[in-house]
């Protein structure tokens, strides 16, 4: 199961679902639940399911067994004695029940067992806050989805590239973008996640204009009546120390601790006079234009002395995309800050990273960091199905980080992609090596192809170049054989089509890396017309590889990065060690 639940006990008495199947409602059973619930047994061949008892019974929703005690979206499963019960302590606990349920049914059987479970974190899921290309509207609605299924709650809109998110935030979203807006507000309701919509106006914004303050409360009302009840005022990425009218400049005075006042004020105003008197609000948030490091600083004691409590701050780490995030240094950053932080994670995000699509393990977060934090969330790529890699690491880190191993992760997150399929698990994992450098995160690319790179020249001088050859070609016409076994294999066809650019790269450059060794043999068997031959050949495939793009921004303007040095340095040394004269 994914995520691992807190409390799993196995029973022996599990059961066969059979042809037909009753379902007892509790109270105030959630219909979404229930939908789950109808679906999971209809894939499982149930025929009938019936209101009330049956020989095999559902209970959903407090009819049995009790969820109290249990943390907000705790719930319960139990299985056995010919029936299976589904509670949560609130509605969304009961979701994820059945969501768990889901996972436990295996054709028409389900095993026998006792669960009880709860999330860690409180805040778990991804803010859409990159640069370039934005995600389409099937993106987001797939991506919804993905985190009801990963039981992960949070979803911020913030693509930095909505000219109504940020460039012209005061202008009111034309009809057809707020109708787009209302599909993804319900579907995050359907999936008992927190549509959390962000508004960025520090490009522009006049703290001491009334008009500007009524603009912003018009875009988040207009969400409001939508049914959005989570919302994020984003303040990163601007000079805080460029005002933006004469008043702003005379009232605040200059540096940081002027920024921080101003911000402070228009917080503390949407927070007192629009957030308190909407109870159904969510915890309003905050992007500081700090969002990163622990330094004390006048911006950063203003919003800690000034800035009203409950807003919850963003922070993304002692860097912009740090290596690691401890939870000594999380600490320090609730404390300089003042407020609850919530991590704005800069992973698997790719808009700092042109042509590198990144599906590295999801590393360097300590579990203490649950102690410190409200939350981590992701910041993913260009690439929303290829980015569900690293989602789902963050769904089992957010949920239980106590238990959280980054290798076992990233292995079940490419079996997930791979619908179990060995071969195309085996065919993701040459891929995902190609593209593992990120350069904050991953400072090595290629590990396993650099590990079998270096074996194969220790074996050639050795001497033994028919060897050497023997080891390393069945690699590369593994990683020659991926891109196909991946459009083929994958369980979600987006994920190829976003991959393209990469996957074509990918072969062209293992056809290059088999033509080297050929080059090698010509070399050695003395034969420089054959040399000669496979050399032009390979500066062909080279050529090819770096035509190729991706549709994206800011991907399109060079060729897909994978496999860098490593690839290019064999061939450089193959070509050179091995030329003929």
């Amino acid at each position: 199961m994914t995520p691992e639940p807190q409390q799993t006990t196995h029973r022996d008495d599990g059961l066969d679902l059979g042809d037909t199947v009753g379902l007892v409602h509790g109270p105030a059973t959630d219909p979404d639940a229930e939908r789950v619930v109808r679906e999971t047994l209809t894939r499982a061949g149930v025929q009938t399911i019936t209101d009330g008892e049956s020989a095999v019974t559902v209970r959903l929703g407090g009819t049995s067994a009790s969820a109290d005690g249990l943390p907000p979206e705790g719930y319960v499963v139990a299985v056995g004695d010919n029936q299976v019960v589904l509670d949560g302590v609130d509605q969304r606990g009961t979701f994820y029940a059945a969501q768990t349920f889901a996972q436990l049914v295996q054709g028409n059987h389900v095993d026998g067992v006792e669960i009880r479970d709860w999330p860690t974190m409180r805040y778990r899921g991804s803010i859409e806050g990159f640069y370039g290309t934005p995600w389409s509207h099937a993106d987001r609605l797939d991506h919804l989805d993905y985190l009801g299924t990963h039981r992960m709650n949070t979803y911020e809109y913030a693509p930095k590239d909505d000219p109504y998110h940020r460039e012209q935030w005061r202008d009111p979203y034309p009809a057809d973008k707020l109708a787009e807006l209302g599909e993804l507000v319900e579907r995050a309701l359907r999936n008992k996640v927190d549509f959390t919509f962000a508004l960025s106006p520090g490009l522009s914004i006049r703290y001491t204009d009334d008009s500007d303050f009524q603009a912003l409360i018009a875009k988040f009302e207009a969400l409001y009546a939508l049914g959005a009840r989570a919302f994020n005022v984003a303040l990163d990425d601007i000079e805080y120390e460029k005002w933006h009218s004469s008043e702003d400049e005379e009232k605040y005075g200059a540096g940081g601790g002027g920024a921080g006042r101003a911000q402070s004020e228009l917080l503390n105003r949407i927070q007192r006079e629009w957030v308190a008197t909407k109870p159904d609000l969510a915890p309003l948030q905050m992007v500081p234009t700090e969002y990163y490091n622990v330094d004390e600083t006048p911006y950063k004691q203003a919003l800690r002395e000034e800035m009203d409590s409950a807003v919850v701050v963003h922070w993304t780490g002692i860097g912009v995309v740090p290596e690691t995030i401890t939870s000594a240094q999380a600490a320090e950053a609730k404390a300089v800050f003042g407020h609850d932080i919530l991590i704005w994670d800069n992973y698997p995000v790719n808009d700092y990273a042109a042509a590198r699509i990144l599906l590295a393990a999801y590393s360097g977060r300590e579990p203490g960091l649950a102690d410190q934090v409200v939350g981590v969330i992701s910041n993913p790529m260009n690439q929303a199905a290829a980015s569900k890699i690293a989602l789902y690491s963050f769904a089992e880190f957010g949920w239980n980080p106590a238990t959280y191993d980054e290798q076992a992760s990233w292995h079940r997150a490419l079996a997930e992609r791979a619908g179990g399929d060995a071969e195309t698990i085996a065919a993701l994992e040459v891929f995902a090596d190609l593209a593992t450098y990120d350069g904050r995160l991953h400072l090595v690319n290629a590990p396993v192809l650099a590990a079998q790179t270096a074996a194969f020249w220790k074996i050639w001088k050795a001497g033994d170049l028919a060897g050497a050859i023997a080891q390393l070609e069945p690699y590369l016409e593994a990683i020659e054989n991926a891109p196909a076994r991946i459009r083929a294999g994958v369980a979600d066809p987006s994920f190829a089509d976003e991959a393209g650019a990469w996957l074509d790269a990918a072969f062209l450059w293992a056809q290059a890396l088999r033509e080297s060794l050929r080059h090698l043999e010509a070399v050695a068997e003395g034969n420089s017309s054959d040399a000669a031959t496979t050399r032009d050949q390979i500066d062909h495939l080279v050529t090819q590889a770096k035509t190729i793009r991706d549709t994206r921004l800011p991907h399109s303007k060079t060729h897909p990065q994978l496999g860098d040095p490593v690839i290019e340095t064999f061939l450089t040394e193959a070509t050179e060690g091995g030329r003929v004269s």
